[in-house]
C-alpha cells in the first residue's frame, strides 16, 4: 500500500466494495474551504432483482440517508426554528405527543432524553402501506408507555424524532418536506429536479421511481424470500409487491408514514450532505447555533448533543477525531462526522447502502474507524 494517505483512503473503500462490506459508496472529505477527497466506489447495486445492477457510482449518486435525516433535516429545522423564537429548547413536548414522554421538553428530544424506548415495529400493525399511515403511526407513538423519567437517561430514540417531524410540521405550518425544501435546501442550492440533490421522497398513490430517478438513486434491500432461509422477516408485508427498495424509504416506519418522517426518509448525495455539515460549521443558514446545539449533554453516561452524537475513542470514529466533534449514523451505512477545530474545521461523509441486498450484514462497523483514520490523515 502506498504511503500517501489519499492512495490509502481509495484503496481501502475499493477493499470494501471487493470484499461485500457494500455494493458501492461515495466518500468526501473536507478540510477549511477545500474538497480533498470526492471518490466514488464501486456499484449502484449488485442484485439481480434491481435494474441497476453493476452500473457504477458516481460522485452525485443519491442515497437511502437513514438516520442522518434527523441532524441534516430534523435538528436543522429545530435549530431554525428556535432561533425565530416559534419554540424554546424548555419548551414542554405539546399534545397529543406528551402522552408517550410526559414533563419531556423539546431538549430532551434531541438529547434522546426524553423517557421514550428506542425503537418500535409500528409498521407491522398496519400490514400493508395505508394512507393512513402516517397517523396511525404517529397515534402509535402517543399510545406508548415511556421508558424511563425524562432526563434521567440517554437511550437512541426513532420515537422521539418522529415525534419532532410532526411538532415541526405544526411549527412551521407544512409539510415537513417542504419546510425543509424552502429553509434548508434551497438557501444551500441543494433542491429541484427530478431528483433533488438533498430531499425527501413522498411515496403518493403507490407510485414508484421513475426510471430517470432509479439511475440516480442507490437501491438498497431487496425484498426476496430466499435471501431469508429461516422465514420471511417481519416488514415484507409492508413491503409486498415490491420488489426493492429503490427511491422508496429503507426504514420500515418511515416507510409506512410516506415516505417522509423526523427520524428517517432523506436521500442525498455526498456532496450534499457536507455542505448541510458546512452551514452547521460557518453559519451559512441563519439560525443555525452550533454553540447551542454542539454542547454534550448533562445526563450521566450520554454521549448526545442536542440532535447530534459526538465522536468517541470506542465509535464509528475510532478516535481519530475529538470528542467535541459532533456526527451521526445512519442505519444503510452512511454517516457525517464535523471537526469543529477553529482555523482546521473538517468534515467526513461516507454513504453507502450496505443494507444491498440485506440488512443483516455488520462488516461496515469494523470499516467506519479505519475509513476515519485515513480520512483524519488528509
Amino acid at each position: 500500500m502506498k504511503d500517501d494517505p489519499r492512495e490509502q483512503l481509495f484503496e481501502c473503500l475499493e477493499a470494501a466494495v471487493a470484499e461485500g462490506v457494500f455494493p458501492g459508496c461515495v466518500a468526501l472529505v473536507w478540510r477549511a474551504g477545500a474538497t480533498l477527497y470526492h471518490e466514488a466506489h464501486g456499484a449502484l447495486a449488485t442484485h439481480p432483482a434491481s435494474t441497476v445492477a453493476h452500473v457504477s457510482c458516481a460522485r452525485d449518486t443519491v442515497y437511502d440517508l437513514a438516520s442522518l435525516t434527523k441532524v441534516l433535516a430534523t435538528t436543522t429545522l429545530t435549530s431554525i426554528a428556535v432561533s425565530e423564537g416559534r419554540v424554546g429548547l424548555d419548551s414542554p413536548v405539546p399534545a397529543p405527543w406528551s402522552q408517550a414522554c410526559p414533563g419531556a421538553r423539546l431538549g430532551d428530544l434531541l438529547s434522546h432524553s426524553a423517557g421514550l424506548c428506542a425503537h418500535r415495529e409500528f409498521f407491522a400493525a398496519l400490514g400493508r402501506r395505508s394512507a393512513a399511515g402516517q397517523e396511525a403511526i404517529l397515534a402509535a407513538v402517543c399510545a406508548t408507555a415511556p421508558s424511563y423519567a425524562a432526563g434521567t437517561q440517554a437511550i437512541y430514540s426513532d420515537l422521539g424524532f418522529m415525534i419532532l417531524g410532526a411538532w415541526l410540521e405544526r411549527l412551521f405550518d407544512a409539510p415537513l418536506e417542504r419546510a425543509f425544501a424552502d429553509r434548508v435546501a434551497w438557501p444551500l442550492g441543494l433542491d429541484g429536479g427530478e431528483v433533488p440533490r438533498l430531499g425527501f421522497h413522498r411515496l403518493m398513490g403507490g407510485r414508484g421511481p421513475t426510471p430517470a430517478q432509479m439511475g440516480r438513486v442507490a437501491p438498497t434491500e431487496v425484498y426476496d424470500p430466499a435471501l431469508h432461509p429461516g422465514g420471511a422477516p417481519s416488514y415484507f408485508p409492508i413491503r409486498e409487491g415490491l420488489a426493492v427498495a429503490h427511491y422508496e424509504a429503507h426504514d420500515d416506519n418511515c416507510f409506512a408514514m410516506g415516505g417522509v418522517a423526523g427520524h428517517a426518509g432523506l436521500f442525498g448525495d455526498a456532496q450534499a450532505a457536507a455542505s448541510v455539515c458546512i452551514a452547521w460549521l460557518e453559519g451559512q443558514i441563519d439560525g443555525l447555533d452550533a454553540a447551542r446545539f454542539w454542547r454534550r449533554s448533562a445526563v450521566a453516561g450520554s454521549t448526545r448533543m442536542l440532535g447530534w452524537d459526538s465522536a468517541s475513542a470506542d465509535g464509528a470514529t475510532g478516535g481519530a477525531l475529538s470528542e467535541r466533534a459532533p456526527g451521526h449514523l445512519g442505519f444503510t451505512g452512511t454517516s457525517a462526522w464535523i471537526e469543529p477545530t477553529p482555523g482546521d474545521p473538517r468534515v467526513f461523509v461516507l454513504l453507502s447502502n450496505r443494507v444491498h441486498p440485506t440488512r443483516t450484514s455488520t462488516a461496515i462497523t469494523r470499516l467506519r474507524p479505519r475509513f476515519h483514520a485515513l480520512a483524519a490523515r488528509l
